[in-house]
C-alpha cells in the first residue's frame, strides 16, 4: 500500500512541476508588453496642455464668469502647466473673449497660450471651403500665434469621394501656411481628429493618410503635434493599439519629436484606464482639465494622470509640475465651476479619496521616495501636543497657532507641560491641539489669556452643547459595540473599533496603515480603544470645527483631519526608528 501512494505521491510531484513552468511562462510572457508600457509610464515626461478653462465650460450647468476664469487661470500657473487653452473662438463674444482682453491689458505672457479653430467652417455642396475659419481670424485679432486646429474624417456633411485625403491634406497646408504667415513663423500647430474613435473603427486609412502627410512634412515645415480624442466608447486596449500604430506612423517618417496628445472622455467607466493605456502605448501628453468636469460625464484629468504616474514610480512629473499642489488645484478648479465641493467619492481629490490612498499609496514606497504625502493629500505638518511633548514643542505650538506673542516663553510652555501631567493625574484625558484645547491649557497654566485666545473660548462654551449632543450620539453607537468582548468597560478590540467605526475609512483590517491608524488612537498602548481616546479625536474635531452639523460629520473629521495626521505622525516616528538603529 505505502509503495503504491508513494508512487501516486511521485506522479502527483511531477504534474505540480510540469505545471509551474507552464504556468510561469504564461505570466512572464503575459506581463513582458505589460511591462515595457509600465516602464514607460514611470519614466516618461508628460506634456501637459491644459485645458481647465474651456474644459470645464463643456455640458456646465452654470456659465463661466470671469472671475470663474481668474481663479482657473491662477490654478493653473500654480500647477506649473506653461501651455494651456485659452478660448474657442466663435463669432458671438464670449466671457473667455472678454477675459482674455482683460489677459492682455494686464501684459500676461501668453506665448504658451493655444485657441481652438475649425479646420474648415463653410461647406457648400458637401465639400469644404477656402475661407479662413473664426477660430483663425480671432487669434490674429487677439495675437494668440498658437493654434488648435480641429478636423473630423466622418463628417456627415461632407462627401470623402469629392474631399478625398489629398484634398484634406492640401487645405491642411493651407491652414500651417495661413498660420506662419499672419500669426508667427514659430506658431505652435496641433492638429486635433475630433471623431478618432469612429474613424479609426471605419475608415483608419484615412487617418493614416493624414498622419503619414503631416509626419513627411520637411523637418522645417512640420507642426507641433497630433491630437486626438475619444468620446468613451473605445476600448482601453482598441485605444492604445491606435496610438501605438499612430507613434510609430510618426517615427518611420521621421518625425521623432512630434507631440502625440490624447484626450478621453467618460462613458463607460474606462476613463482613467484608457488614459493610462494610451499613455503607455506612446502617448506623449494630455490636453485636458485639471479636473474631471466638462461634458457629459465629464473626462480624464491631468490631476488624476500625474497623481497615478507618480503613485508608479514617475519622478519626471514631479520636476516638471507642482505635483504636490496639483490635488487642490482640482478640488478649486471643481469648486469655482460648479459652486461645491468634488464628489466626496471622487479618486484622488475628492473628501473620500483617503480612504482609499490610504488603504495602498502609504504601503507603495515608489510614492513615498521623493514625494511628500502630507502636502499631496492637503495634511499639514504640525506640532501635536500630548503628554510626551517638551517645552520646545509647546512653545513652538504657541507660536504657531497665535503668532509671537512675550507671554510665550520656555517658562510658561513649562508651566504648561506641568499642567498635561497634572491633568492626566486627576484622570483628566484633555486635547490640547485645538485652538480652544490649546488657549484653555494656556489659562489653567496661569497665562493671561489673549484677546484671541477669550473669543475662542467664549465660541466654544456657546458650541459645547451642541457638540456634546453630537458627541453623546457616537457613544450610543459605540455603547453597542462595547461589550461585545464579554466585558461592558468603555474599551472595544481593535477588531471591534475597525468594524464599529473605521472600516468606511480604511479599506483593509489587516493592512499596515490600519494597524497604525489604530496604534495612534491607542494611546496608553494596551491593545485596546478606549472611549476616552477616541473622545479625545472627537472633542479636537467639535473644537476646531464648531460648525459642524451631524455627528457623521463630526467622525468624518475626527477621522480625516485628526486620526490620519497622527497616523503619519506614528509612520515618521517608526520611520525615523528604523534609520537610527541601521
Amino acid at each position: 500500500m505505502s509503495e503504491i501512494l508513494s508512487k501516486l505521491e511521485k506522479k502527483l510531484q511531477r504534474s505540480i512541476s510540469s505545471l509551474k513552468p507552464t504556468f510561469c511562462s504564461d505570466v512572464k510572457k503575459g506581463m513582458h508588453e505589460v511591462n515595457v508600457e509600465l516602464e514607460r509610464l514611470k519614466t516618461m515626461e508628460l506634456f501637459v496642455l491644459d485645458n481647465s478653462l474651456r474644459e470645464t465650460t463643456v455640458a456646465s450647468l452654470r456659465a463661466h464668469t470671469i472671475e470663474n476664469k481668474r481663479a482657473i487661470y491662477e490654478e493653473i500657473k500654480k500647477c506649473g502647466f506653461k501651455y494651456f487653452m485659452v478660448e474657442s473662438f466663435i463669432h458671438q463674444t464670449r466671457i473667455g473673449d472678454l477675459f482674455l482682453k482683460e489677459l492682455i491689458a494686464q501684459g500676461e505672457d501668453l506665448s504658451k497660450a493655444f485657441a481652438f479653430s475649425e479646420v474648415w467652417e463653410k461647406i457648400v455642396d458637401k465639400v469644404p471651403q477656402p475661407d479662413i475659419p473664426i477660430g483663425m481670424l480671432k487669434c490674429k485679432e487677439f495675437g494668440i500665434k498658437n493654434v488648435f486646429l480641429e478636423i473630423d474624417l466622418m463628417y456627415y456633411k461632407i462627401d470623402y469621394n469629392k474631399m478625398n485625403m489629398d484634398e484634406v491634406c492640401k487645405l491642411l497646408k493651407d491652414r500651417i501656411d495661413w498660420i506662419r504667415a499672419n500669426l508667427s513663423k514659430d506658431s505652435m500647430i496641433v492638429i486635433n481628429f475630433r471623431d478618432f474613435t469612429t474613424s479609426m473603427i471605419q475608415y483608419p486609412e484615412r487617418v493614416g493618410h493624414v498622419i503619414n502627410y503631416l509626419s513627411s512634412l520637411p523637418k522645417g515645415e512640420r507642426i507641433f503635434g497630433l491630437a486626438v480624442e475619444d468620446l468613451g466608447a473605445g476600448m482601453p486596449e482598441q485605444l492604445a493599439a491606435w496610438i501605438h500604430a499612430m507613434k510609430k506612423e510618426m517615427e518611420r517618417c521621421g518625425w521623432k519629436d512630434g507631440q502625440l496628445l490624447f484626450h478621453q472622455h467618460e462613458q463607460w467607466g474606462l476613463m482613467h484606464s484608457a488614459n493610462l493605456k494610451a499613455l503607455g502605448a506612446g502617448a506623449t501628453g494630455m490636453w485636458a482639465g485639471l479636473c474631471i468636469e466638462g461634458a457629459a460625464l465629464g473626462h480624464a484629468d491631468t490631476c488624476t494622470a500625474i497623481l497615478n504616474l507618480i503613485r508608479l514610480g514617475n519622478k519626471t512629473v514631479m520636476e516638471q509640475y507642482n505635483c504636490p499642489y496639483v490635488r487642490q488645484a482640482a478640488i478649486n478648479v471643481t469648486k469655482a465651476v460648479t459652486g461645491m465641493k468634488p464628489n466626496p467619492k471622487q479618486p484622488i481629490y475628492g473628501d473620500r479619496a483617503t480612504d482609499l490612498v490610504y488603504g495602498f499609496i502609504f504601503s507603495d514606497p515608489t510614492a513615498q521616495d521623493g514625494f511628500d504625502m502630507a502636502e499631496f493629500l492637503g495634511v499639514e505638518r504640525e506640532v501635536r501636543i500630548t503628554t510626551m511633548a517638551n517645552e520646545e514643542m509647546i512653545l513652538m505650538k504657541l507660536n504657531d497657532v497665535f503668532g509671537e506673542d512675550p507671554q510665550f516663553t520656555l517658562e510658561i510652555s513649562g508651566q504648561m507641560k506641568q499642567q498635561i501631567v497634572q491633568n492626566a493625574a486627576d484622570g483628566r484625558k484633555e486635547e490640547y491641539n485645538s485652538e480652544l484645547g490649546l488657549s484653555m491649557l494656556f489659562d489653567q497654566a496661569g497665562g493671561k489669556l489673549t484677546e484671541k485666545m477669550a473669543g475662542i473660548i467664549a465660541e466654544g462654551n456657546k458650541n459645547l452643547p451642541h457638540i456634546n449632543t453630537l458627541i453623546e450620539e457616537i457613544k450610543e453607537t459605540w455603547n453597542e459595540w462595547d461589550g461585545r468582548d464579554g466585558v461592558v468597560d468603555d474599551q472595544l478590540t481593535f477588531d471591534n473599533f475597525y468594524i464599529g467605526f473605521m472600516a468606511p475609512y480604511f479599506g483593509c483590517y489587516r493592512c499596515e496603515d490600519s494597524q497604525l491608524g489604530l496604534r495612534a488612537l491607542d494611546m496608553d498602548q494596551d491593545g485596546m480603544i478606549d472611549w476616552f481616546e477616541f473622545k479625545h479625536f472627537l472633542i479636537w474635531a467639535g473644537r476646531q470645527h464648531p460648525e459642524v452639523k451631524t455627528s457623521q460629520e463630526l467622525l468624518d473629521i475626527a477621522f480625516r483631519d485628526g486620526l490620519i495626521p497622527a497616523m503619519k505622525d506614528e509612520m515618521d516616528r517608526n520611520k525615523n526608528k528604523a534609520a537610527n538603529s541601521e
